[in-house]
């Protein structure tokens, strides 16, 4: 006969920091800001299930999946800027949001990254938002802010996975929360 041990409690809490975010299980991701991130992967707006083409981040650079497909190291990189973004107020979130309930579900919102490249190239890929409604205007300005960091290499992509892996939660984060990350990252350099 064979005697199992219990794991100690600090193991047991190690092991269980380590369980993907269980929303993204769910849904195969969370968004915070502009970001939607998996236990793998970072994308600029929605992942490609939703949308033809994609813009992947990740600590080497930006990858563009789809009709404009292509490969960005951060060092070629002189900015990434999203235009076309949905921000709105709370109180104008909540009126769409009520549209969409009376109406039915509207098609997301095409945005535009468009990438400056050190040698003065410019590509535009389009991508859908992530936001059902839209993004506060707040987060849009911190997921720009994050962004400029990526492209300094001040900061990496991995912050947003990693933050996914070890985040027990059971929900999507708030508006609110999803500022605050945002903050948090931006600061974080």
């Amino acid at each position: 006969m064979t005697i199992q041990r219990r794991q100690p409690i600090e193991a047991a809490m190690a092991a269980r920091e380590h369980i993907p975010h269980r929303q993204a299980r769910r849904q195969g991701g969370v968004m915070a800001g502009l970001f939607w991130i998996t236990p793998e992967t970072v994308y600029l707006g929605a992942p490609p299930s939703t949308t033809p083409s994609a813009v992947i981040l990740t600590p080497d650079g930006l990858t563009a999946v789809g009709p404009q497909a292509g490969y960005w190291p951060w060092r070629h990189v002189s900015s990434v800027t999203v235009a076309d973004v949905p921000a709105k107020t709370t109180t104008a979130r909540s009126l769409a949001r009520l549209f969409e309930v009376v109406l039915g579900p509207q098609s997301p919102t095409e945005m535009t990254v468009r990438v400056e490249t050190t040698n003065g190239a410019s590509f535009g890929i389009g991508v859908h938002s992530a936001a059902a409604s839209a993004y506060t205007i707040r987060e849009a300005a911190l997921s720009q802010n994050l962004l400029d960091l990526f492209v300094q290499r001040r900061a990496s992509p991995t912050m947003l996975t990693d933050w996914l892996v070890r985040s027990p939660r059971s929900r999507a984060p708030r508006p609110a929360e999803r500022e605050s990350l945002l903050q948090r990252w931006t600061e974080t350099p």
